[in-house]
């Protein structure tokens, strides 16, 4: 638990304050060569949602990286994966593997026919007709059920226009229904997609929202997406978090490496304890941000610690007595710390601070986007120079290299920017789409190494012998 627990007693006296901290959760999949045996891969399901609309043969350009893409994904696929392939327009239509039922879309096992079959059938694709990316995902959830018991299930969805074919409400009810289901990475194409409606569908389905601007990366995107989703092995962890009375939870949010707010999923686990589902690990680190209510009584001490919440990973109980149950960390505890001391409570957490980085990222963003539209050049120049003031504090690349493309920076560290005279709606896009996607706090530099020292020139005997003649 990275945390700062000291807070003023009058403060804590005065109504109280939030206490908050950030937890790092590590998993690593053990392998075959140290010394145990590899864990068997889960059943795995992908299921592939292609825009298939008109828009995507304008130009035909990108009908073809899409057809590549999939074919680059399909082949990427392990052999027993369950999959299928969904052309996706103001309707949505299973494309592979050929329903034996229209009432009974179903999965087919990978192997070397079945991805040969899927590839040819994706190379026969004809765009028409339009967007409606909830029965999409309707379609996805009744062939990720079609496979009942315990699965790594997944998809992988590509748009290149807006939802423009159903209303919103019926989006927001599909993922509701798919919610816990499946997961679901994003991929904008193109120039008209909605970065916030993808950003919707990725958020909602613990998934990761991206734009590709260069159709010959598309299938190198794709195959990679597939790749790091076939890694994931380990399922049914949940964190629970067990508060003292009153310290009421404020914030649990996934914060690394997408921001995920988890409140509005917790689950009662008794007293003063809620659980929150993640979704399948992979080789990787997640971090966790969490606050809760910390108000001082007068019966409290000043100058000690006190428990104020735990955190803990616990495991769903499983329904395969084979599957070895995995090495938990012990729980973290969050603490308060009263005291009179101003030198001890004026800090700050440095992770805690450098999520508030990004919180005021994100505002950035989305206050600059707003200030372009109503054509504020001044107040977009303004807000897209805090963002990138922001993203350089936090050390985040990627959301740099978005907003350069938007700006030219002059001085990151301050925030110093001019707006380009030829931006277009796809760079600011390929920047909003970003929002959800964080860096960790960078581990500080170690210190170049010194030189040995030399050891000075003596004018008595040498240390180790004795002394010589004519010394």
């Amino acid at each position: 638990m990275s945390q700062q627990p000291y807070v003023s007693v009058e403060r804590g006296a005065e109504g109280g304050t939030r206490m908050c901290g950030v937890v790092s959760v590590t998993v690593k999949l053990p392998t075959a060569g140290e010394g145990a045996a590899a864990p068997a891969s889960p059943v795995r399901a992908e299921v592939l949602l292609l825009d298939c609309s008109a828009s995507m043969g304008h130009p035909r350009e990108k009908l073809w990286a899409a057809q590549d893409a999939a074919a680059e994904a399909v082949g990427a696929l392990p052999d027993g994966t369950y999959f299928a392939i969904v052309a996706g327009r103001h309707t949505a239509e299973l494309l592979y593997p050929p329903p034996s039922r229209p009432d009974a879309p179903a999965l087919v096992r990978a192997d070397a026919t079945t991805r040969k079959e899927a590839q040819d059938v994706v190379a026969r694709l004809v765009p028409s007709g339009g967007t409606a990316i909830g029965s999409w995902l309707a379609l996805a959830r009744r062939l990720f059920v079609s496979r009942p018991g315990p699965a790594v299930r997944h998809a992988l969805l590509l748009s290149d226009g807006r939802n423009e074919h159903e209303q919103p409400a019926a989006l927001a009810g599909e993922l509701a229904a798919c919610s816990g289901l499946f997961t679901c990475d994003t991929i904008g194409v193109g120039e008209d997609w909605d970065p916030d409606e993808l950003q919707l569908v990725a958020d909602g389905l613990d998934g990761r929202a991206d734009a590709v601007r260069d159709l010959d990366a598309l299938p190198g995107e794709f195959r990679a997406v597939t790749a790091e989703s076939t890694g994931r092995h380990l399922t049914g962890l949940r964190l629970r978090l067990t508060h003292r009375p009153g310290s009421d939870p404020l914030t649990v949010q996934q914060v690394h490496p997408t921001r995920r707010d988890l409140l509005p999923e917790r689950m009662r686990a008794g007293e003063r304890c809620l659980e929150f589902r993640t979704p399948p690990w992979g080789d990787e680190t997640r971090e966790y941000l969490v606050c809760v209510a910390a108000a001082r009584t007068p019966r409290e001490p000043v100058d000690r610690a006190l428990w104020l919440a735990d955190l803990k990973v616990v495991r769903e109980p499983s329904q395969d007595d084979a599957t070895p149950e995995p090495l938990l960390p012990p729980a973290r505890t969050l603490l308060v710390h009263w005291t009179h001391h101003r030198d001890l409570y004026s800090t700050y957490d440095p992770k805690v601070a450098h999520y508030a980085h990004h919180d005021a990222l994100v505002r950035g963003l989305e206050e600059g986007r707003a200030a372009q539209r109503a054509g504020d050049a001044a107040g977009a120049r303004a807000a897209w120079g805090e963002a990138v003031r922001r993203a350089h504090a936090m050390g985040n690349e990627p959301m740099l290299q978005r907003l350069g493309d938007v700006v030219r920076i002059i001085d990151a560290a301050a925030g110093h920017v001019e707006i380009r005279p030829d931006i277009r709606p796809l760079d600011i896009k390929s920047a909003m789409v970003l929002r959800s996607q964080s860096t960790m706090l960078p581990r500080p530099a170690k210190p170049a190494a010194q030189p040995e020292a030399q050891p000075e020139p003596t004018s008595g005997p040498l240390p180790g012998r004795e002394p010589q003649d004519g010394e």
